[in-house]
């Protein structure tokens, strides 16, 4: 379990400095460390996610980038956890909540995305590593420019090195067979490219549609990765918990799992785009039935 959240933002007079916070016990993290964790992140333009060790915690955070402090808000948003456990996955999670923590920096802020957003998406990823996806061994969301540079999510049966991500990135840029994998284009902002890399043992036609539907919603919502390869790869795992009132009557039926839901649906494809909808206004959120 994390033991906490915290917003760094930059003062023009004092320079970086702990904006707010949010930890289960008193944990103080020192100016010094602030200032390293800034000057870590500083050298990169555009965002980016890095983790470092301070005394018995591991420190995982994003960063907007460097941007015009002039008319932009420059800020990191990292997560605390104990030195032993396992980090990762969080990329995608962290990129999102950057902005919003960093327009409403408060405690409440805090607070909210610690308990309301970080659990529920840890429980997601405990699902995924938990769980052996039918013929799917392996699956990943790498981004790189004319090299591989990161993986903001990887789903593997065992530990994949990243060398061997660097050398699957190096074939797609030089438009190489990437045999036994599959990839797809995400998205392209400048000179940064982000894949979807899967690998399918003996393909089928039922597992070729889920994949290329699942593609179709990571090109539009990217930033929700994890929640849609939940959804799409095992629906019978996870429930529905509505947060918006006009949401308890839609969400509070027997059937408890997504999958149990969409069954009866008169209209998959639109009850299943309003449930990501909802998923991404807040408006109801998944829960592990494992």
């Amino acid at each position: 379990m994390p033991e906490g959240i915290f917003l760094v933002v930059h003062d023009d007079i004092k320079g970086p400095k702990l904006r707010c916070s949010y930890f289960k016990d008193i944990l103080e993290l020192p100016q010094e460390f602030i200032s390293k964790l800034y000057m870590s992140h500083a050298g990169f333009e555009s965002s980016s996610s890095m983790e470092l060790k301070f005394d018995r915690y591991r420190i995982v955070s994003a960063f907007t980038g460097s941007l015009d402090r002039r008319t932009q808000k420059e800020g990191i948003l990292g997560i605390v956890f104990e030195e032993h456990e396992d980090v990762d996955n969080l990329d995608l999670f962290l990129q999102r909540n950057l902005n919003y923590a960093i327009d409403n920096p408060d405690q409440k802020t805090m607070k909210d995305i610690f308990l309301n957003k970080l659990i529920k998406y840890l429980e997601l990823t405990r699902i995924l590593n938990k769980i052996e996806i039918e013929r799917i061994p392996e699956l990943f969301i790498i981004k790189g420019e004319d090299k591989f540079t990161s993986c903001s999510l990887k789903i593997v049966k065992s530990r994949v090195s990243n060398t061997v991500l660097s050398e699957l990135f190096e074939k797609i840029i030089k438009n190489q067979d990437t045999a036994p994998y599959q990839y797809e284009l995400l998205k392209s902002e400048g000179s940064i490219d982000t894949f979807f890399i899967i690998k399918i043992d003996k393909p089928d036609k039922d597992t070729e549609k889920v994949v290329k539907t699942m593609i179709s919603y990571l090109q539009k919502f990217m930033d929700y990765s994890l929640e849609i390869l939940v959804l799409c790869l095992l629906p019978s795992e996870v429930g529905i918990i509505p947060l918006k009132s006009t949401l308890f009557k839609k969400y509070s039926q027997k059937e408890k799992s997504v999958l149990e839901i969409l069954k009866k649906s008169k209209n998959y494809q639109n009850d299943f785009n309003n449930l990501i909808t909802s998923m991404m206004r807040g408006d109801i959120y998944l829960s592990s039935l494992l």
